[in-house]
C-alpha cells in the first residue's frame, strides 16, 4: 500500500489533518505517491453540495486560513498548509517586483494589470477582475488565465475563495466565481509571519521537511520543484 492510499477523509476536519501532516495537498494526484484531496476522499463525495463535498472544502481552507490555495507549481491547483506557506513562498517568490519583471521582459503587461487590480481590490472575483484589467473580451481569456498562473507560480497572488453570482434582486444565479488576493494580504489576514530565511537555510528547512514527511518518490519530485 502506498502512502497516498493510507489516508481517508470523510470530513473537512479529517482533510485538514492530512493537510497539516503533509503540508502540501494537491487537489488531483499529480505528485508521485503523495496524498491528494482526490485520493483521500470517495468519488461519491464530490459535487454534492453537502458539507462532505471536497469541492467546497478547497475554498473553505483559504477562507478559514488553514491553507493557501492556488496553482503554485505544475500549473495544478493545490493547498499548502498555513504552517508551510511562508517557507514555500520564500522559495518560490521572485526577488523582483511584478513591475520590475515586466520591465525586464519576464512578465506580460496583462500580468501587471491583473496584479494591479488585485492589489487595489483584495478578494476581487474573477469576473470583475477581468473587466477591471481590460481582459473581459472572449479572445483575452487565455491571456487572462496565463497571467493568473504566472502570478500564482511566484506566490504573488492566491485564490481567496469563491463569491456567489447574484442577480440585481440578490438571488443567486449561475456558477460561483473564484476570488483572488495578494499572498501578502492573505498572510496578514490570517496573521502569518513571512519566512525571511536566506535561501540556503530555507532550502535546508524544505529538505528536512520532505525527508521527514514525504515518500521517496514525492521527495524526489518536490526536490526538483524547489530546486533543493
Amino acid at each position: 500500500m502506498t502512502i497516498s492510499q493510507q489516508y481517508q477523509a470523510n470530513t473537512y476536519q479529517e482533510a485538514a489533518q492530512v493537510l497539516r501532516e503533509f503540508g502540501i495537498l494537491p487537489l488531483s494526484s499529480f505528485i508521485p505517491d503523495h496524498p491528494s484531496l482526490e485520493s483521500i476522499t470517495a468519488k461519491g463525495q464530490w459535487h454534492t453540495g453537502e458539507l462532505t463535498d471536497p469541492w467546497l472544502w478547497r475554498d473553505r481552507f483559504p477562507a478559514e486560513g488553514l491553507g493557501a490555495y492556488g496553482r503554485f507549481f505544475a500549473k495544478k491547483p493545490l493547498l499548502i498548509s498555513a504552517e508551510m506557506f511562508p517557507l514555500v513562498k520564500n522559495l518560490l517568490e521572485d526577488p523582483y517586483t511584478v513591475q520590475e519583471r515586466y520591465e525586464d521582459g519576464l512578465l506580460a503587461k496583462s500580468a501587471v494589470d491583473v496584479y494591479t487590480v488585485i492589489s487595489a481590490h483584495e478578494g476581487v472575483d474573477s469576473r470583475e477582475l477581468r473587466a477591471k484589467s481590460g481582459l473581459k473580451a472572449k479572445e483575452a481569456k487565455a491571456e487572462f488565465d496565463r497571467a493568473l498562473i504566472d502570478l500564482q507560480s511566484t506566490t504573488d497572488i492566491v485564490i481567496a475563495g469563491i463569491s456567489d453570482r447574484l442577480q440585481e434582486s440578490g438571488v443567486k444565479s449561475g456558477w460561483n466565481s473564484t476570488c483572488y488576493m495578494t499572498a501578502a494580504h492573505w498572510m496578514e489576514l490570517h496573521q502569518l509571519q513571512a519566512d525571511a530565511s536566506p535561501t540556503p537555510e530555507a532550502k535546508m528547512k524544505m529538505r528536512t521537511f520532505v525527508k521527514e514527511r514525504c515518500s521517496n518518490a514525492a521527495a524526489a519530485y518536490l526536490t526538483k520543484i524547489f530546486k533543493l
